[in-house]
C-alpha cells in the first residue's frame, strides 16, 4: 500500500502544468538550473523561439515551476537581479563569447555590466609567496586610486588579496562566482563580497542559486572574467596553474596580457616569466602598468596623483615630505594637490600635513 502511495505522489508530482503560460524570463531559470542544460543549448532555444515551448512541453515541467518559483524567491530574499541576454543590462562584451551565458545572476550595481572603460582583471594563483600578496595588495590599492575597476574570480590567494586591497581603497570591484550566489566559496571571502555589494560593486554567477562550487564551473567562471574585461594582468603563478586557464581565453579574445616578471628560478612565478617570453607586457612598476593602461582608455588620474595617494593612503605626510619622496617640484607637487583636493580625493589638515578621502 505504501509503495502504490510513493508511486503516485511521484506521479502526480511530475504531471505537466497545462494551464501555466510560460513566460520568456520564466522559462529561461527554469531551464538555468536543470541539470544537462549548459549554454548551448538554451542558447539555441533562444535563437529559435522555442523557449517556452520546450518547457512547456517537458514531461518535468511542474518540477520545473517549482524550481523557477524557488529560484526567483532566493533572488528576491537576497536582493538578487537576474539578467537574461536580452536585458538592455546584459554587457555587450559576452557576445564574443562562443557560447555566452544566456542568464546572468547580479547583487549590486549593474551599471558596472557595460562601465566605460571597461573593467580590469587581476589573477593569479591560490598559493601565491609573499611577494606576490605584497604585490597584489600594492596594485589593488593602485587601482582604486585610479578609478580603475577590477575584476576577477574571489578565489583564495592573488584573487581575493587583490580585491580586498581594491576594496579597502575605497575601488569598485566586480567579482565572478563558480557558483550560485548564495554559495560563498571561498567561505573567507563572505565579508569581502559584502564589501564589494555596499561599495557600489557587483557580485556574478551565471549559475542558479544552490549550486555547488564544482571543478568544471570554474573555467567557465574564468570566459566570463576575460570577456568582461579589457586587460588580464596576472600577478603570480605557475606554468600549470588554473590562471593560465583564464589567460587562455583572453588571448581568444584579443585582450592585452600582463605580467608580473619574477626571480627565474621561483617555480611560484614561472607562470608569468613564460607569458613574458611568449610576448605578454611586462610590469615592471605600478606607474608603468598605470601609464600603459591610460595609453588606451583616458584615467581620470595621472600617474603622479597615483603615487601621491599612494604615499598618503597609509599616513598623513607635508607637502615637502611628498615632494622628496617622489622627487616633484614644488609648483608640480601644489598643483597636483590642488586638482586632488578640487576632486574631493584629499583634505590638507590643521597642520598642514596631506591626507586621502579615498575615490567618490
Amino acid at each position: 500500500m505504501k509503495r502504490i502511495f510513493d508511486i503516485l505522489c511521484i506521479d502526480y508530482r511530475y504531471l505537466r502544468l497545462p494551464n501555466v503560460e510560460w513566460k520568456q524570463e520564466d522559462s529561461l531559470i527554469a531551464l538555468n538550473s536543470m541539470p544537462g542544460m549548459g549554454p548551448a543549448r538554451i542558447n539555441k532555444l533562444i535563437t529559435t523561439g522555442q523557449l517556452c515551448a520546450f518547457v512547456q512541453r517537458h514531461p518535468d515541467s511542474a518540477r520545473l515551476y517549482e524550481n523557477m518559483q524557488q529560484q526567483r524567491q532566493t533572488a528576491h530574499e537576497m536582493g538578487a537581479q537576474f539578467v537574461p541576454e536580452w536585458s538592455a543590462y546584459y554587457p555587450a562584451l559576452l557576445s564574443h563569447l562562443e557560447h555566452p551565458p544566456p542568464l546572468l545572476h547580479a547583487l549590486g550595481d549593474l551599471d558596472l555590466l557595460n562601465h566605460q572603460p571597461p573593467a580590469v582583471a587581476i589573477v593569479g594563483a591560490r598559493a601565491c609567496t609573499a611577494y606576490g600578496r605584497e604585490q597584489a595588495k600594492l596594485f589593488g590599492k593602485s587601482m582604486a586610486f585610479a578609478q580603475e575597476t577590477i575584476i576577477s574570480g574571489a578565489a583564495r590567494g592573488i584573487d581575493m588579496i587583490s580585491m580586498q586591497a581594491s576594496v579597502n581603497a575605497g575601488g569598485k570591484v566586480i567579482a565572478v562566482l563558480g557558483s550560485g550566489l548564495d554559495v560563498c566559496y571561498p567561505r573567507e571571502a563572505f565579508q569581502m563580497l559584502e564589501q564589494i555589494i555596499a561599495q557600489g560593486g557587483l557580485v556574478l554567477s551565471e549559475f542558479s542559486f544552490t549550486t555547488r562550487p564544482l571543478a568544471g564551473h570554474f573555467p567557465r567562471r574564468n570566459r566570463i572574467i576575460a570577456a568582461l574585461s579589457r586587460a588580464l594582468f596576472v600577478i603570480q603563478a605557475t606554468h600549470k596553474s588554473g590562471t593560465m586557464n583564464t589567460t587562455d581565453w583572453a588571448l581568444k579574445l584579443g585582450k592585452e596580457i600582463y605580467a608580473l616578471p619574477g626571480p627565474i628560478d621561483d617555480l611560484a612565478c614561472s607562470g608569468t616569466n613564460w607569458l613574458i617570453h611568449e610576448g605578454a607586457i611586462p610590469v615592471l612598476s605600478r606607474e608603468d602598468f598605470l601609464r600603459s593602461l591610460q595609453n588606451t582608455v583616458h584615467s581620470n588620474l595621472n600617474t603622479e596623483q597615483v603615487a601621491i595617494l599612494e604615499i598618503i593612503s597609509e599616513q598623513n605626510w607635508h607637502a615637502h615630505e611628498i615632494s622628496e619622496q617622489l622627487s616633484i617640484g614644488d609648483d608640480q607637487l601644489q598643483m597636483q594637490l590642488l586638482e586632488l583636493e578640487l576632486q574631493g580625493r584629499v583634505s590638507r589638515t590643521a597642520s598642514g600635513s596631506y591626507r586621502t578621502l579615498g575615490p567618490q
